[in-house]
């Protein structure tokens, strides 16, 4: 027999369970790199030694959180590691 309290019960369970049950979201990248190149391809360092954007030479580059990060100068790629 059903009562008040189990009709209750059982709609306060039914939203419950389906969100415990739904997809877990991805999670966000922690560095943002279009096509797998962080900040379209100009020097992170630059920005601090030269005071403006540099672009980087890909031959000089260091992958960090999954991105790839390229360098102007190999100085600071040697420094780092």
């Amino acid at each position: 027999m059903l009562t008040r309290r189990s009709l209750i019960a059982t709609a306060l369970a039914v939203p419950a369970a389906a969100a415990l049950t739904r997809p877990a979201l991805a999670a966000k990248p922690p560095v943002f790199a279009s096509g797998g190149i962080a900040i379209n391809g100009y020097d992170p360092v630059a920005y601090f030694t030269m005071g403006k954007p540099v672009k980087g030479d890909e031959a000089i580059s260091s992958e960090w959180e999954g991105a790839k990060l390229i360098f102007a100068s190999a100085d600071i790629v040697h420094d780092a590691t």
